[in-house]
C-alpha cells in the first residue's frame, strides 16, 4: 500500500518539515509582531538634508532639521516600531548644517548689500 509512493526528496505531496509559522498580527497603528518599519519623515529628512547640502538648494535645510527633529521625538517616543532613527538623525544634523549655511550666506548677503548700497 505506502510501497508505491516514494518518501524520499522527490515525493513533492509530503512535506519533510513543519511549515513555518505565519506572523503574528499586530494592532493597526503597529506592524506584526517582530517587524520593525521605517519612519517617512526620517527617510524625507535625510533625502532633503542630502539635497540641500549637495546641490547648494540650501532653503531646504530647516525643512530637513525639522522633519528630522519631528521624527527623532516620534521614534523615541514608540521604542521597538521603527528602526532607522540613524537617518532621522543624519538628517536632522543635514540640516542642522545646511541651515547654519543659509543664515551664514544671508548674512553674507545683507552685509555685501549694506556695502553697496553705502558705497554708492
Amino acid at each position: 500500500m505506502f510501497t508505491d509512493r516514494p518518501t524520499d526528496a522527490t515525493d513533492r505531496t509530503h512535506t519533510f518539515w513543519s511549515p513555518a509559522y505565519p506572523l503574528q498580527p499586530g494592532f493597526p497603528e503597529q506592524p506584526a509582531y517582530g517587524i520593525l518599519r521605517d519612519h517617512g519623515q526620517a527617510t524625507v529628512s535625510l533625502v532633503l538634508g542630502a539635497i540641500a547640502l549637495c546641490t547648494g538648494l540650501l532653503i531646504v535645510s530647516p525643512v530637513a532639521w525639522w522633519l528630522g527633529s519631528q521624527a527623532l521625538a516620534e521614534i523615541d517616543a514608540s521604542p521597538g516600531v521603527y528602526h532607522n532613527r540613524g537617518m532621522a538623525e543624519a538628517g536632522q544634523i543635514c540640516g542642522l548644517i545646511g541651515t547654519a549655511l543659509l543664515a551664514l550666506g544671508s548674512l553674507v548677503l545683507a552685509g555685501l548689500a549694506v556695502l553697496l548700497s553705502a558705497a554708492s
